[in-house]
């Protein structure tokens, strides 16, 4: 006899009064997955599950998303609905992960949806979505306005990262309908650009990234900033374990510091500079945390919290994998033991993610891109381990001469072929053989090549900005950095103009609150006002939900001056929020 699943929904208001013998819970059929936070989870655990537990990974991810096809929202802190905790819809990058991965995802789409919602929608509950959207999605950064605003910017663009790429691979999946396809490579491209911009809080003048204000300057000078200070636009640390929260762009995030050598010197000075526990910063006391990261005596390194985890691994985008390889051993070796008898974790063990973590660092791999089919070597600590996923391929990671003081990598082959990179693709690990030779001292192995990065080596990271400035008139709504207001749509063309000629690669429109949306239009330029050409032409667009950002591109590029908004065709009562050009 096959169960008859049903679940109390939490994430749809109630419905009448409860009592001792019933609840007053929405009843549905089905399954629906709760209690994960993830922010904490998604740098590791959920890439675990991916890797070893891909069929149980595609039962979890559809039982959250199962979230967003009641509520209309995965919540970002499922404790069991909706709730304003914490920073980021991690969600996002955390189930794209899984389809990059090859996880039998039953509504790959529907999945992708779920997250593109936190991406471009500005929401009306604060318990759900992403905070500083209504501004910031245009700004290009959340502003201090936002309680922890670098975090949630920082998290935002780690997450547009693994949507774009989920985008991406959808597009080009032979199940996904026809009719998606140019939709999903545009919002790909779209995406994969506005990860980029990190470089916009990034303060050149104290070489670490801090909070900025909605005029664009940054909150603190270089006298008042404290980078070993708790708190403020940073969740749980600081600005020095924030300086590497970069991980999709390792050659970007170097290009910041200077270059290669530049990152590398930036994080010997991170794991030199000692963390005190005295900078308590905004919070009322000094927190675990904060105890948890003197402890560990690593410099700043805050291990025993989850926006750390990725740090060491960074070494590997400076060009000195071997740097990598000696800092995860010496936590794989001397942190996991535990304070205390029986205890064995250096700090938060929160729904599995430290215990994911050594799970990877010890097997010598680690999923730095999160978002990204692929995982980077540190140092292996077995000299044979065979994996067997519960629903997936068997592979097996050997190593020569390991010990507790041999843990240089000297060479690494994958299925007897040379890898000359400290990356290894995920389609490559499953179902073959990663074997490593390891030493006691330094090689130069994993030098010759650059690691997978969004930014090409010796490039600067560019950013993803609206060239529109504000407009006079009765269009003004339109170009004013904010989803909250809007201008009701008459028929007439929509006209605005640059400073100067500029040809922009995207536009965005974004929709009002209310349910009728324009679904054809024209965007023409012209650089004299008089002579108009077409840049780019739609008909029958919708907008799945309200104050949605949807980018389109242009599909004619060419320098204008004007534009204008012409052919609208909407019924009475459509109305746009807000008109980008991005370039």
């Amino acid at each position: 006899m096959r169960p008859d699943h049903r679940y109390a929904c939490p994430v749809l208001p109630a419905e009448g009064a409860a009592d001792d013998d019933h609840t007053n819970a929405v009843i549905k059929s089905g399954k629906i997955y709760v209690n994960n936070g993830f922010w904490d989870t998604y740098r590791t655990a959920w890439p675990a599950y991916a890797l070893f537990y891909p069929t149980l990974a595609a039962e979890l991810v559809d039982g959250f998303v199962q979230q967003y096809r009641d509520g209309g929202w995965v919540a970002r802190w499922s404790s069991p609905g909706y709730a304003d905790l914490m920073t980021g819809t991690s969600s996002d990058v955390a189930f794209a992960d899984a389809y990059l991965k090859d996880v039998p995802l039953p509504d790959p789409v529907g999945t992708y949806l779920a997250g593109l919602r936190n991406a471009t929608v500005t929401p009306d509950d604060p318990a759900v979505g992403r905070k500083g959207l209504a501004d910031g999605i245009f700004r290009g950064y959340v502003s201090t306005a936002v309680g922890e605003s670098v975090s949630w910017a920082l998290e935002g663009y780690l997450n547009d990262f693994g949507l774009a790429n989920q985008a991406a691979a959808l597009a080009a999946a032979p199940g996904t309908p026809d009719d998606l396809r140019q939709r999903l490579a545009e919002e790909a491209e779209y995406l994969s650009r506005r990860s980029r911009n990190y470089l916009l809080l990034f303060d050149p003048a104290i070489e670490f990234f801090q909070g900025r204000r909605a005029d664009g300057s940054f909150a603190k000078t270089a006298d008042e900033f404290d980078p070993c200070e708790w708190g403020g636009d940073f969740t749980e640390t600081d600005g020095w374990n924030f300086a590497f929260h970069v991980p999709h762009d390792g050659a970007g995030l170097a290009a910041l510091y200077g270059g290669p050598r530049g990152l590398e010197q930036k994080l010997d000075a991170f794991f030199s500079t000692p963390e005190r526990a005295d900078k308590k910063g905004t919070y009322s006391t000094v927190i675990h945390e904060m105890l948890e990261a003197r402890a560990i005596r690593m410099g700043q390194y805050g291990f025993s919290n989850q926006p750390a985890h990725h740090i060491a691994y960074l070494y590997n985008a400076a060009g000195a994998p071997h740097k990598t390889q000696a800092v995860v051993r010496e936590v794989v070796q001397r942190l996991f033991i535990g304070e205390q008898i029986g205890q064995g974790y250096p700090g938060d063990e929160d729904n599995g993610e430290m215990s994911a973590w050594y799970l990877f660092s010890a097997l010598g791999i680690y999923p730095l891109r999160v978002g990204a089919a692929e995982y980077a070597i540190g140092s292996p600590l077995f000299p044979n381990a065979r994996v067997t996923p519960a629903g997936g391929q068997p592979f097996v990671i050997t190593a020569n001469n390991t010990g507790p003081h041999n843990v240089y990598v000297r060479s690494a082959t994958i299925n007897d072929r040379p890898l000359a990179t400290p990356s290894i693709g995920h389609r490559d690990l499953v179902g073959g053989r990663l074997h490593f030779e390891l030493g006691p001292e330094p090689s130069d192995w994993g030098t010759a090549e650059p690691v997978p990065s969004l930014t090409r080596p010796g490039e600067q990271p560019v950013p993803l900005l609206d060239l529109c400035p504000a407009q006079d008139g009765p269009a003004a709504a339109l170009f004013d950095d904010d989803s909250r207001s809007e201008f009701a749509l008459t028929g007439e063309p929509v006209t605005w103009s640059l400073p100067e000629p500029a040809e922009p690669a995207f536009y965005t429109l974004t929709s009002g609150a209310g349910p009728v949306d324009p679904s054809g239009w024209r965007l023409e330029g012209s650089l004299d006002g008089h002579q108009w050409f077409v840049l780019d032409e739609r008909s029958g667009q919708a907008f799945e939900w309200r104050r949605q950002t949807r980018p389109f591109a242009i599909s004619d590029p060419r320098p204008a001056v004007h534009y204008r908004l012409a052919g609208i065709v909407a019924a009475s009562g459509a109305a746009l929020a807000e008109i980008e050009l991005l370039a």
